[in-house]
Protein backbone atom coordinates (compact mmCIF):
# COMPACT_ATOMS: atom_id res chain seq x y z
CA UNK A 1 0.00 0.00 0.00
CA UNK A 2 1.18 3.67 -0.99
CA UNK A 3 1.65 6.30 1.93
CA UNK A 4 0.03 9.11 1.70
CA UNK A 5 2.12 12.23 0.21
CA UNK A 6 1.00 15.33 2.28
CA UNK A 7 2.75 18.85 3.46
CA UNK A 8 4.56 17.67 6.41
CA UNK A 9 6.96 19.73 8.73
CA UNK A 10 10.27 19.47 10.05
CA UNK A 11 11.12 21.41 13.09
CA UNK A 12 15.18 20.94 13.80
CA UNK A 13 16.68 22.56 16.73
CA UNK A 14 20.13 23.74 15.92
CA UNK A 15 23.61 25.77 16.95
CA UNK A 16 24.19 28.93 15.50
CA UNK A 17 26.96 27.72 13.20
CA UNK A 18 28.40 28.45 9.50
CA UNK A 19 27.19 25.90 7.61
CA UNK A 20 24.17 24.06 9.43
CA UNK A 21 21.50 25.40 7.02
CA UNK A 22 22.91 24.04 3.90
CA UNK A 23 24.51 20.76 5.66
CA UNK A 24 20.42 19.62 6.52
CA UNK A 25 18.95 21.20 3.52
CA UNK A 26 21.53 18.86 1.81
CA UNK A 27 19.88 16.29 3.72
CA UNK A 28 16.37 16.53 1.93
CA UNK A 29 17.81 17.34 -1.28
CA UNK A 30 20.09 14.48 -1.82
CA UNK A 31 16.58 12.74 -1.08
CA UNK A 32 15.27 13.93 -4.32
CA UNK A 33 12.62 16.14 -1.73
CA UNK A 34 11.46 19.66 -2.75
CA UNK A 35 11.67 22.19 -0.12
CA UNK A 36 8.13 24.36 -0.57
CA UNK A 37 9.23 26.96 2.61
CA UNK A 38 12.21 26.83 4.81
CA UNK A 39 11.79 29.51 8.42
CA UNK A 40 14.90 29.77 10.51
CA UNK A 41 15.14 32.26 13.95
CA UNK A 42 16.73 32.30 16.96
CA UNK A 43 14.88 30.44 19.87
CA UNK A 44 15.10 32.64 23.23
CA UNK A 45 18.37 30.24 24.12
CA UNK A 46 21.50 32.67 22.69
CA UNK A 47 23.23 30.46 19.70
CA UNK A 48 20.67 27.73 19.11
CA UNK A 49 18.12 28.24 16.64
CA UNK A 50 15.03 26.80 14.85
CA UNK A 51 14.57 25.63 11.16
CA UNK A 52 11.42 24.64 9.86
CA UNK A 53 11.08 23.20 6.50
CA UNK A 54 7.84 22.57 4.93
CA UNK A 55 7.81 19.42 2.86
CA UNK A 56 5.42 17.10 0.83
CA UNK A 57 6.36 13.29 0.99
CA UNK A 58 5.02 10.37 2.83
CA UNK A 59 5.60 9.57 6.71
CA UNK A 60 8.51 7.15 5.81
CA UNK A 61 10.59 9.24 3.75
CA UNK A 62 10.12 12.02 6.57
CA UNK A 63 11.36 9.44 9.04
CA UNK A 64 14.00 8.36 7.14
CA UNK A 65 15.16 12.12 6.86
CA UNK A 66 15.15 12.37 10.54
CA UNK A 67 17.25 9.91 11.15
CA UNK A 68 19.74 10.91 8.70
CA UNK A 69 19.26 14.70 10.37
CA UNK A 70 19.97 13.30 13.95
CA UNK A 71 23.51 12.61 13.15
CA UNK A 72 24.73 16.46 11.96
CA UNK A 73 26.72 17.34 14.86
CA UNK A 74 25.47 20.77 15.41
CA UNK A 75 21.59 19.37 15.36
CA UNK A 76 20.07 18.81 18.93
CA UNK A 77 17.59 18.18 17.86
CA UNK A 78 14.72 17.36 15.08
CA UNK A 79 11.12 16.03 14.75
CA UNK A 80 8.37 16.10 12.23
CA UNK A 81 4.52 16.11 12.07
CA UNK A 82 1.84 16.41 9.17
CA UNK A 83 1.15 20.19 8.73
CA UNK A 84 -2.17 19.85 9.85
CA UNK A 85 -1.00 17.81 13.28
CA UNK A 86 0.33 21.45 14.61
CA UNK A 87 -0.82 25.21 15.23
CA UNK A 88 0.68 26.98 11.59
CA UNK A 89 0.82 30.53 10.67
CA UNK A 90 2.33 31.59 7.47
CA UNK A 91 2.53 35.61 6.44
CA UNK A 92 2.55 37.46 3.32
CA UNK A 93 2.84 41.00 2.18
CA UNK A 94 1.10 41.50 -1.13
CA UNK A 95 1.41 44.39 -3.51
CA UNK A 96 -1.73 44.69 -6.17
CA UNK A 97 -2.50 46.69 -8.75
CA UNK A 98 -5.79 48.58 -7.62
CA UNK A 99 -5.98 50.59 -11.24
CA UNK A 100 -9.24 49.60 -12.73
CA UNK A 101 -12.91 50.46 -12.14
CA UNK A 102 -14.32 48.17 -9.15
CA UNK A 103 -10.73 47.00 -8.44
CA UNK A 104 -10.37 48.65 -5.18
CA UNK A 105 -14.10 47.01 -3.86
CA UNK A 106 -13.53 43.75 -4.45
CA UNK A 107 -9.88 43.48 -3.30
CA UNK A 108 -11.02 45.56 0.18
CA UNK A 109 -14.21 42.78 0.42
CA UNK A 110 -11.60 39.87 0.22
CA UNK A 111 -8.99 41.82 3.13
CA UNK A 112 -12.23 42.18 4.93
CA UNK A 113 -13.72 38.42 4.74
CA UNK A 114 -9.64 36.73 5.19
CA UNK A 115 -9.70 39.60 8.11
CA UNK A 116 -5.94 40.56 5.84
CA UNK A 117 -5.52 44.49 6.31
CA UNK A 118 -3.66 46.91 4.31
CA UNK A 119 -0.33 48.15 5.46
CA UNK A 120 0.42 50.95 2.59
CA UNK A 121 -1.87 52.59 0.25
CA UNK A 122 -0.43 54.25 -2.88
CA UNK A 123 -2.94 56.13 -6.14
CA UNK A 124 -2.94 52.70 -7.80
CA UNK A 125 -1.56 50.27 -5.49
CA UNK A 126 -2.49 48.45 -1.89
CA UNK A 127 0.07 46.48 -0.01
CA UNK A 128 -1.65 44.05 1.96
CA UNK A 129 -0.59 41.85 5.18
CA UNK A 130 -2.48 38.52 5.38
CA UNK A 131 -1.65 36.38 8.28
CA UNK A 132 -3.13 32.59 8.26
CA UNK A 133 -2.63 28.83 7.93
CA UNK A 134 -0.13 28.09 4.87
CA UNK A 135 -3.61 27.02 3.21
CA UNK A 136 -5.62 29.98 3.97
CA UNK A 137 -2.48 32.60 2.64
CA UNK A 138 -2.71 30.24 -0.25
CA UNK A 139 -6.52 30.70 -1.04
CA UNK A 140 -5.98 34.56 -0.64
CA UNK A 141 -3.48 35.07 -3.40
CA UNK A 142 -5.48 32.59 -5.59
CA UNK A 143 -8.48 34.35 -4.71
CA UNK A 144 -6.63 37.75 -5.24
CA UNK A 145 -4.95 36.46 -8.54
CA UNK A 146 -8.88 36.45 -9.84
CA UNK A 147 -9.65 39.97 -8.74
CA UNK A 148 -6.45 42.33 -10.08
CA UNK A 149 -2.78 41.88 -10.53
CA UNK A 150 -0.36 41.03 -7.92
CA UNK A 151 2.71 43.33 -9.05
CA UNK A 152 5.13 41.72 -5.87
CA UNK A 153 4.70 39.07 -3.31
CA UNK A 154 6.62 37.78 -0.56
CA UNK A 155 5.87 34.73 1.85
CA UNK A 156 7.51 33.76 4.84
CA UNK A 157 6.76 30.07 4.47
CA UNK A 158 4.95 28.22 7.64
CA UNK A 159 5.93 28.86 11.43
CA UNK A 160 4.84 25.66 13.69
CA UNK A 161 4.51 24.44 16.96
CA UNK A 162 3.30 21.48 18.85
CA UNK A 163 -0.45 21.25 19.75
Amino acid sequence: MMSQVEPRIIVTIVEDKPGVLYRVSSVIRRKGINIDAITVAPTVEPGISKMTFLVNTDPQTVDQLVRQIEKIATVLSVGSSPLRGLYSKELALVKVDVSKPGEREAVDALISKFKARVIEERTFTLTIEVIGTPEEVSEFINQLKGLTEIVDLARTGPVALSR
